[in-house]
């Protein structure tokens, strides 16, 4: 089965691994450090924490930032629930905002009126959660010129776009972003089976999450060897050494990574630019995604099937397709606790009605890509109305 996405697993990364397991340490030891150092240095950041996975990250940022009731959090709609749940666990509100149609990225037009609105209210902004979509970056530059304007904390959520670039530079998030929060997941470009980090160039903040990642523990040698104090309620979010091996021998071939995705996103670029119901990609001069996802979107009211039928028609042949992402605002938790008007969200609603995402992963083959091409075409010109 030709997946969305797939973990790429070499022999080095297996050796790497099996020498930490070998070893005296195999959690809580230097390669964690190490890792930290590596992933700060590759990204430009000052500090790097790393922790169990990315919604763990966004969680530590919620209680080391002390997020409560009085504290609304605007992010969008068009992602996994981590981000907006973050707010939800320790009290705060998350707010929606519409996205722009053709990245998928939040609108930055759409993130000042509700600035505005909430202001209206005397509500406090405290923070923008932005998702770099599908490993697109966001535009940064209006963003970061609304986070100084209304005095709001920025939170890029790099998950999908660890090797993407932003005015010529990988290292962007934590230029325009406050707080960066990076998954190392299967599915994502490096992966350490599981976990997550936080880079910042706040060290304060940084710090308060490297206790909280440790029930909100401090040692201190100074006073006895075996000297520790709980100082606030955090929680266990440690990932292991081993992990922290993978990730190194991962990280080392990011770019080779990303170069293989870009090839592969052309091969398909080429074959479905060419229909008038199909949207590809569009590409930018200011900025290069990672291409975490290859989202394609396709006018099923042009086609004979629907959107679910043309899923079964791709997974009978061995196609997995996946869609990025249900809308939060229609999970049955955010139905039953909040009110939202659809026609709010008409961009939302019009890409996830038409994107799905097609497999794209290094170790994916130039054959298989074909393959799904050439099934998918198949597809399309059997279902597609005839206009007159």
């Amino acid at each position: 089965m030709l997946s969305y996405s797939k973990q790429s697993i070499t022999k080095k990364d297996i050796k790497t691994v099996i020498n930490v397991l070998k070893s005296d340490y195999i959690t809580q030891g230097k390669k964690i450090v190490e890792f930290e150092r590596k992933l700060a240095n590759y990204f430009g950041a000052k500090k790097c924490v790393l922790v169990s996975n990315a919604t763990m990250a966004l969680y530590l940022i919620s209680k080391a930032l002390r997020w409560g009731k009085e504290d609304n959090i605007i992010c969008s709609p068009i992602s996994f629930v981590s981000a907006s749940n973050a707010a939800l666990i320790n009290g705060a509100k998350p707010h929606f905002c519409e996205i722009n149609y053709e990245t998928g990225n939040i609108c930055t037009k759409s993130i000042e009126k509700k600035i505005i609105k909430l202001r209206k209210k005397r509500k406090k902004i405290t923070a923008i959660i932005v998702v770099d979509y599908g490993g697109l970056p966001a535009d940064w530059k209006e963003i970061r010129r609304i986070g100084k304007k209304y005095n709001t904390l920025l939170i890029n959520d790099n998950c999908h776009a660890m090797g993407a670039s932003y005015q010529g530079s990988k290292k962007y998030a934590v230029k325009y972003a406050d707080l960066v929060v990076q998954s190392y997941h299967a599915v994502k470009n490096i992966t350490t089976g599981e976990g997550g980090s936080i880079l910042s160039n706040n060290s304060k903040i940084i710090d308060k999450i490297k206790s909280l990642r440790t029930h909100g523990i401090i040692k201190n040698d100074k006073k006895s060897l075996w000297h520790y104090q709980m100082v606030d309620l955090g929680y266990n979010a440690r990932i292991t050494d081993f992990q922290c091996a993978l990730g190194m021998s991962q990280l080392s071939r990011l770019n080779k990574i990303v170069k293989k995705k870009e090839y592969l996103a052309k091969v398909y670029n080429e074959h479905f630019s060419k229909y008038d119901i199909i949207d590809t990609p569009q590409k930018y001069l200011d900025r290069k995604s990672a291409l975490h996802l290859y989202p394609l979107k396709i006018n099923f009211s042009k086609l004979k099937i629907n959107k679910k039928k043309f899923f079964h028609l791709c997974k009978n042949k061995q196609i997995k397709l996946q869609v990025h992402y249900i809308p939060i605002y229609k999970h049955p938790y955010y139905l039953k606790n909040y009110k939202y008007n659809l026609n709010d969200f008409k961009n939302c609603e019009n890409f996830y009605n038409s994107v799905i995402s097609l497999p794209i992963y290094y170790d994916l083959k130039k054959s298989d890509v074909i393959y799904i091409i050439k099934n998918i075409k198949k597809i399309i010109n059997k279902y597609e109305l005839k206009q007159n």
